[in-house]
Formats: structure tokens, sequence, C-alpha cells
């Protein structure tokens, strides 16, 4: 009698290479995209620098005040231990970059836990369709054109801890969870809800209620004992005023009023957009599988803040959900595929994975667009310029810097965003790389910077096009014929 194993196809070595394929081809190209970002001047103090700098002090073997964010030890402001794994790449490259290709490198291994699983599941050509999907779902690629999170490390932590959950091996599961409650303390409650599908769906109770336990214990002790104590002060993320003053009255206030607090989350033009671009790149598969129970905590955290950012497409803010929304499709298609008779199931549920790549790819490049921004940014010519203006800044000077400047100067101690300092040794400006998009009276706020800075103890250590060095005590150069222009106008 032949054994199972016997009576199942042999892989092939390319179908088992075909998800790090996938995933490192996405890797590269989420890199290339990301370091033409920065290197174009399209990368911004906020969240670069903030954990550029943080990083590079872990490099120095130091916790490092954090003078971007104005805090003594950044993770007071949000708890990611994790980003110290990084420290030891600034050994080998110290720039700024490094924080890219690892964040390309994380999103692109996401994916293949969903491949695995679909194949499993739909077969290869599914598998293949599904991963395409993810990779080009457009809330990885606005996270790969804002800088770098460290929610980044959260992504694959999930995606392998499903794949765990959904093939039952527990040692995978136990192991991500670490990972992800060392990257950002909301992503505990995102694992309390994989806990919540453990017991309720798979009926794996004990199992589930210690997930439950263990996560929103450590929510609870990260966000009211071990960040308080950081930062030397409450924790100070909470948007939520509609619902209360702090997550006791807002739980409560969700109990008592649970129509007003879901009609919350509809109740702007934005928010139903938002909806639409998520649910709408996976076909509205997830919402039919149980597994989307794990998606709530980031939908509610993000449709019940009073901070209309976090409802919007752009950011790092729809990247966590991603992998969820991944393996609750192929869940959903699995299961559409049980109620169909003999000749559609085979080939309705490859169908329905291809219609994933086409919805995304609709969404993400035709609706969405998040890679739009990338012919806005500065030119190579004003590139050489601005590089070569702050060329002339010691490593180990004062700096404050214009926003986009920034990170290309945080490997440093001391290193301020434009008006939040105005004593550093060095004030560096670039007004091109601002792309006509100043705040209300900021470019006031930039020429009366400089005129002050001047009429000081300031002189222009270099000023090329739209760019400009000041330094303390010192520089003799003129201001270029573009920065005396737009001193002297009004």
């Amino acid at each position: 009698m032949r054994t199972v194993a016997a009576t199942l196809p042999a892989r092939r070595p390319w179908q088992a290479a075909m998800p790090i394929g996938l995933a490192l081809a996405a890797a590269v190209t989420y890199a290339a995209i990301s370091i033409y970002r920065h290197d174009h001047f399209g990368s911004n103090a906020f969240d670069l620098g903030v954990q550029d700098q943080a990083v590079w002090g872990y490099s120095q073997l130091a916790i490092i005040p954090n003078t971007v964010e104005m805090i003594g030890n950044l993770l007071g402001d949000h708890f990611h231990p994790i980003l110290m794994t990084v420290a030891p790449l600034y050994w080998i490259w110290n720039d700024a970059r490094v924080l890219l290709i690892v964040q390309a490198a994380l999103l692109a291994a996401a994916g293949i836990p969903i491949f695995w699983w679909t194949r499993a599941q739909l077969g290869l050509t599914a598998a293949i369709a599904v991963e395409i999907a993810y990779l080009i779902f457009w809330g990885l690629l606005s996270g790969v054109v804002f800088d770098f999170h460290h929610i980044a490390f959260a992504i694959p932590a999930l995606s392998f801890a499903l794949y765990g959950v959904l093939t039952r091996n527990n040692r995978l599961f136990w192991a991500m969870l670490v990972v992800a409650l060392l990257t950002r303390e909301n992503v505990a409650l995102t694992f309390a809800a994989l806990g919540l599908y453990l017991a309720v769906v798979q009926h794996r109770w004990q199992l589930g209620l210690l997930v439950m336990g263990v996560c929103l214990s450590w929510f609870v002790a990260v966000v009211e004992i071990i960040m308080p104590a950081i930062a030397g002060g409450p924790y100070r993320h909470w948007t939520y005023d509609a619902l209360g003053n702090g997550p006791v009255s807002a739980l409560l206030h969700a109990i008592r009023h649970p129509v007003s607090s879901v009609a919350l989350l509809f109740n702007n033009p934005i928010k139903l957009k938002l909806w639409g671009g998520l649910l709408g790149a996976w076909l509205f598969l997830p919402i039919a599988s149980p597994i989307f129970l794990v998606a709530i905590p980031s939908l509610l955290e993000r449709l019940w803040s009073s901070n209309p950012a976090l409802w919007s497409a752009s950011f790092d803010y729809s990247m966590l959900i991603a992998p969820i929304l991944a393996f609750a499709s192929v869940d959903t298609i699995r299961r559409i595929r049980s109620l169909l008779a003999d000749r559609l199931s085979g080939f309705a549920p490859t169908a329905l994975a291809l219609g994933t790549v086409v919805a995304g790819a609709v969404v993400t490049f035709g609706l969405v667009q998040p890679l739009a921004e990338l012919d806005t940014y500065v030119s190579g010519r004003q590139v050489a310029a601005i590089n070569s203006c702050l060329s002339v800044i010691p490593a180990s000077a004062s700096v404050s810097a214009s926003n986009t400047l920034l990170p290309h100067l945080s490997h440093r101690r001391s290193i301020y965003l434009l008006t939040t300092r105005t004593d550093a040794d060095y004030i560096a400006i670039d007004l091109a790389t601002y792309l006509d998009h100043f705040f209300p009276g900021e470019q006031a706020q930039i020429r009366a910077t400089i005129k002050q800075a001047l009429a000081g103890d300031y002189g222009v250590g270099c000023s090329i096009g739209t760019t400009v060095v000041l330094q303390r005590g010192g520089g003799t150069q003129q201001l270029s014929p573009d920065m005396a222009a737009f001193l002297a106008s009004s």
C-alpha cells in the first residue's frame, strides 16, 4: 500500500523557490523606490529622521536623547526595542538608507507564508496570484513611499504568526508573538484578536485565552507603566475624544453606546473611501472570513480616532492589516470552493485569486496611486547642489535643519527640526524640497529664521541655488541669487 506522500505530486525546485523569488523582486523594488525618494530629498524628519537618530545611537551602544522628537528616550514615545536589532547593520554601512532596505525586506518577506498557505489550500497558480496581490497592495506601497516605520517589523511577524495559527504550528506562533510585542505597543491588541480567533474559531480555548491574557497584560503594562516611566509622563497618543479621555472610559462608552460607536467608523467620506480601498483591493472577500476578526483592532484604532491622518490612505497606517486581508481572502475563496459543483471548484478559486491581482492593481495604480509622488522630487542637479552644501557640516556639529534635509543629517547627537532650536552650530535649509507645500505662514517663518541668524552671529557657510547652510561664528560666502530673492520677497 502506497503512503499518502507517495501519491502526492513532487514539488519542483522552482516551485519551492517561487515565493522567495517574488519576495526578493519586491524587496529590491521597494528598496529602490525608498532610496530614490530619500536621495532626492523626499524623506522626512518624521519618521525617518526620528528613527534613524535612535538606531544610530544604538549603534554607538547608547540610548541617546532624541532631539528630533524632543524626548529623552524614544521608547517613551512608542515602545519598539526591536529597533535595537538593526544597530549592528550600521557598523557595516552607517547610513539612514539601511533602514529603508530593512523595511523593504521585512514587507516583502511577509508574502512568503501567504504563498505557502494559499498553495496548500488553492494550488500553485492561486498562490502566485495572491502573493503578487499582497506585494502590490496600496497599503504597503503607501508605507514604502513614506520613510521608515518600526511597524514594518510587525508585518512579517503577523504574517508568519497567522500561518502558524492556521497550520497549528504553535512554536512558530509563539516566536512571532515575542517579535511582535517588541515592535510597537498597539500590536499587542492585534495579537489579542488572534488569540480570540484561536479560541472562538479554532476552539483552542486554553491557547486562545492564554494569548489574549498575555497580550492584554503586556499592552496595559507597557502603556500604563513602562512607557510613562521612560517618558516621565502619561502615554501621549490618545486621540479618541469622541469615546472618552482614556481606554477605560472608551471601553465603557462603546459598551453603553454600541450603535453610535459603530456609526463612528463610517461617519466621514474619507473613512468610507478607506473602507472601499482596503476591501475593494481584495474583491471584498475578507469580510466573509472569520480571519477578518484579527483586523478589527487595527480598524478601530484608526477609524475611532479623532486624528484625520489615521483615516488616510497615505503613510504606514495600512501596512499591518495587509497580511490579514490576504489570508482572509484566501480563506473565503476556500470556503466558496467547498460550495461549488465539481466542475467549478477547480476553476473558480484560481479565477478569484487572479481577480485579487486585477482589483489590487486597479485600486493601487488607478485610484490610490501611492507612487505618483515619485515624479515630484527635486532634480538631480538640485540634489548635487544640496549635497554640496550639506558636506560643509562637520559630523560632530549640532544642526537645525528643514524637514527633508534632517534625515540626511541625523547621525549625530544634536539634530533639530528647523525653528525648534535657535542656537545650533549650523542651520541647513532648502526651499525646493518643500515642493511648494508650505504650511500657512511657514515661508515667513523660514525667512525670519534666516534673517535673525544672519543678524546675529551666523555667517553663510554655503549657498547654492535654493540651499543655504548658515554657520555659527563663521562662514564668509554670499547668499545665492535665489536665496537673496527669497529673503527680499514678502
